[in-house]
Formats: C-alpha cells, sequence, structure tokens
C-alpha cells in the first residue's frame, strides 16, 4: 500500500491510506482538489511508527459530493503523489431508477427500449471513467483527469435529473 483512495459508506466518506515518502516525515497534508472547480480541501494524516499513515475525510467537507478530484500526499510542503478519485453517487442513483423502470417494464415497448439504451450508455460511460482513474493512479498524465471528467460529465448530462436516491 504506497498510496491508495477509496470512496466508503455510501459516499459519505473518503478513505486515504499512504507510506512515508521521507524517511524523517510524522504528517502528510492530503489535499482534495474539485478538478473542474479548482477548490481545494485540506487535512493533515498522521503516520505511525512503521510510517503508514490512514486519514478518513467526510465528504461533506469536499467541495462536491460528486465529481473528480485529485488526491495528493504532501510531505514538508513538497508534493509527493497524486491521483485522481472519482466519486459518482449522483450516478449510481441515475442508475437504480433507470433500473428499476426496467423492472417495472412487462413487454419491449419503447419506453423500455429508451430506458435500456439510456442506461447502457451511462453505465459504459461510468465505467470508462474508472478504468481511467485506475489508469491515473499510476502516472503523472493529466490527460487521464481531463478523460475521467469529460466521460463523468456526460454521464451526469445524460441522467438529466433522473435522480433515484435520497434527491
Amino acid at each position: 500500500m504506497a498510496f491508495s483512495i477509496k470512496v466508503l459508506n455510501s459516499c459519505k466518506f473518503l478513505q486515504v491510506k499512504a507510506n512515508r515518502y521521507s524517511p524523517n516525515a510524522t504528517t502528510a497534508d492530503v489535499v482534495i482538489t474539485e478538478v473542474e472547480s479548482n477548490a481545494s480541501y485540506t487535512a493533515v494524516m498522521t503516520y505511525t511508527n512503521n510510517g503508514k499513515g490512514k486519514i478518513i475525510i467526510p465528504i461533506s467537507n469536499l467541495a462536491s459530493a460528486n465529481g473528480v478530484f485529485e488526491v495528493c500526499i504532501v510531505e514538508g510542503g513538497v508534493e509527493q503523489v497524486c491521483a485522481p478519485v472519482l466519486i459518482h453517487c449522483n450516478i449510481d442513483c441515475c442508475l437504480t431508477k433507470l433500473t428499476n423502470e426496467l423492472l417495472d417494464c412487462a413487454c419491449d415497448c419503447p419506453k423500455c427500449a429508451t430506458s435500456l439504451a439510456k442506461a447502457q450508455k451511462i453505465y459504459l460511460l461510468l465505467k470508462s471513467a474508472e478504468a481511467a482513474e485506475s489508469l491515473g493512479q499510476s502516472t503523472e498524465n493529466t490527460g487521464y483527469l481531463r478523460d475521467i471528467v469529460s466521460k463523468y460529465n456526460k454521464a451526469k448530462e445524460i441522467c438529466d435529473n433522473s435522480c433515484g436516491c435520497d434527491c
């Protein structure tokens, strides 16, 4: 575990784990920047004696509850590593609503075909964004961030208020 980011508890928390990069570092700043607005949030992570750190951050502290973020570990003012994270519970809720609509369909009517096509597009965009997210965690290429943002925004646009989870 050199560096990992995970969305927890139905998008309520973001967990960041990292190994110490500088041999003498006892803490690190975890800087989370919402890619489109460039708004950032910083939290301090403390390393244990074995050089491992873990912090759980409420997503409500971030600039947005959903979207594409870049998470960076900064030790002593020096950026050590960054990786993208996609928080997409809004898209998941949209897919849930569309799936429930499909479950209610009793035939191959045009409405069902439209809902299915919409759900397929959203799902493929989301999976493709997730693939770019995992590739972006192993490289410094900012092209991955733009790709993730583009796919996430298109999925959000297709959802167009098809909200299905407490909204």
